[in-house]
């Protein structure tokens, strides 16, 4: 990231209120458009717009296999799998080749905290708006 957005990293760890104001705005925007579970590692950007944490496994790289034949959760088959959805609204961007991209387990250490600044700070990989995955790998530095 920039020197601009690491520095608004660093103030909000100083600053625990603008932290906080981050994080309840991030969640105003997330989670009633996106159903975002808050895992404080969004990839968004890389699923269609479509939150892979919704899964009841959390897998966030690929179904479980377990994905019945009309595309309902074998958890929840009342529910469609949500990699059901990914692929659907991938496909529907032209994004499918995002898919590819390999995203390393949840850490459990962002669990409600901003991925808004997670991002700025560089521990969590940044949005990507092109069709292509991207190689490099965000360090995970907490």
């Amino acid at each position: 990231m920039s020197k601009f957005t690491e520095g608004i990293a660093k103030f909000s760890e100083k600053q625990k209120w603008f932290h906080w104001c981050c994080h309840i705005g991030e969640n105003i925007i997330k989670k009633p458009v996106f159903k975002c579970q808050d895992c404080g590692q969004c990839v968004l950007s890389y699923n269609g717009f479509t939150c892979p944490m919704r899964c009841p496994k959390q897998l966030r790289n690929g179904p479980c296999g377990g994905t019945r034949h009309d595309g309902h959760c074998e958890v929840y088959p009342e529910r469609l799998c949500i990699w059901w959805l990914i692929h659907k609204r991938s496909k529907r961007l032209g994004w499918q080749r995002k898919l590819k991209k390999y995203h390393i387990p949840v850490d459990r250490r962002f669990e409600n905290t901003s991925a808004w600044i997670n991002m700025f700070a560089g521990r969590i990989l940044p949005l990507s708006f092109k069709g292509e995955p991207d190689d490099k790998e965000a360090p995970n530095k907490l």
